[in-house]
């Protein structure tokens, strides 16, 4: 009798995101421990800038690549399967993220508290693109999401570029932290970023709900 080698999307998913942490993790520590973050007078802010474009553009190649796995309900038996789908595959995204930030953060040798925003940038980045995406791929397309994903990631990256190059770091390259600077720079666009992809997301679950009513034999 022939076994079933039949794996459900989530272990599939946790499969596709743990080769693709390797694969892309041990070249970027490589090169982060071979050309280390400069001094703030060196380039740090253009090298932290490169740094968390290049970790958001990985998770948001993975999300890409995980996304047909969500046009089949990972929990069929829940209210909206494809949200609760769409929502695991997010939070694998963040995890993605957050173990890519860690590695190669440590490689570069931050400063601790730089290190520290760095991975706080990427959790946040991180979350908004792939659920922006996600959203955006079942409403129209998946290059019209890519765009919408890749614009909403520059801009989320630019916001904390623009509060580094205001406020400046510390001697030893650290992150100095400034409310002020926080309220008027960041948080602002997070909340437009937040408030955008979750809209998206919804609209799109909406979509996916309707599809699956639509066609309940495709999900049998």
């Amino acid at each position: 009798m022939t076994a079933n080698t039949s794996h459900h999307p989530l272990e599939a998913a946790l499969g596709i995101a743990f080769r693709r942490l390797i694969y892309w993790g041990l070249p970027m520590s490589v090169l982060a421990l071979l050309f280390p973050a400069p001094s703030p007078a060196s380039g740090l802010l253009s090298y932290a800038t490169a740094h968390l474009v290049v970790l958001q553009v990985a998770t948001l190649a993975l999300t890409i690549r995980l996304a047909p796995l969500t046009d089949q309900p990972w929990f069929s038996s829940l209210k909206r399967p494809w949200l609760a789908s769409a929502a695991s595959l997010v939070a694998i995204g963040v995890g993605y993220a957050a173990l890519l930030t860690l590695a190669t953060s440590a490689a570069a040798r931050y400063d601790p508290s730089l290190q520290f925003l760095q991975l706080l940038s990427s959790l946040d980045i991180a979350w908004v693109v792939a659920a922006l995406y996600l959203g955006a791929r079942i409403l129209w397309n998946r290059g019209a999401a890519t765009t919408a994903a890749g614009v909403i990631l520059l801009a989320c990256v630019a916001s904390i570029t623009i509060y580094l190059d205001q406020v400046g770091f510390a001697g030893s390259g650290g992150w100095i932290v400034d409310g002020q600077a926080m309220m008027t720079i960041v948080l602002p666009a997070d909340m437009v970023a937040a408030i955008l992809s979750v809209t998206v997301l919804l609209f799109g679950s909406r979509t996916a709900q309707a599809t699956l009513q639509a066609r309940p034999q495709s999900y049998s």
